[in-house]
């Protein structure tokens, strides 16, 4: 038993889990969270379809490696600059302004 508790205390790290910090963030974030999300995804895609590293896009659009990583990762709150950089420099469409701007002015059925 003594044993057991040996590893379980070596695997221990000596700072408090921020787990519920981390938890709260990512309800209160969630909406967003999953749209940087769906946009990390067509990135990845498209890096894979043009067989073009991060670094390239990274340098592409003038910016550091470790900021396209943060956006691979899908947890960047991106400006809406940025994506447009991003459609430009890969060459695809990330937001369809068309289907937003139809959107916005669909009348909305009064609530029965």
């Amino acid at each position: 038993m003594n044993n057991l508790k040996e590893k379980l205390s070596n695997l221990a790290s000596g700072q408090p889990s921020d787990w519920k910090t981390k938890a709260k963030y990512r309800r209160e974030n969630r909406e967003w969270l999953k749209k940087s999300a769906a946009i990390a995804v067509r990135v990845l895609d498209a890096l894979k379809a043009q067989n073009l590293s991060q670094k390239a896009l990274a340098e592409r659009m003038n910016i550091s490696p470790q900021q396209i990583s943060k956006i691979v990762k899908g947890q960047e709150n991106l400006t809406l600059e940025t994506i447009s950089n991003l459609e430009i420099a890969l060459g695809i469409q990330i937001i369809d302004e068309r289907a937003n701007y139809n959107s916005l002015f669909k009348k909305k059925k009064p609530a029965a």
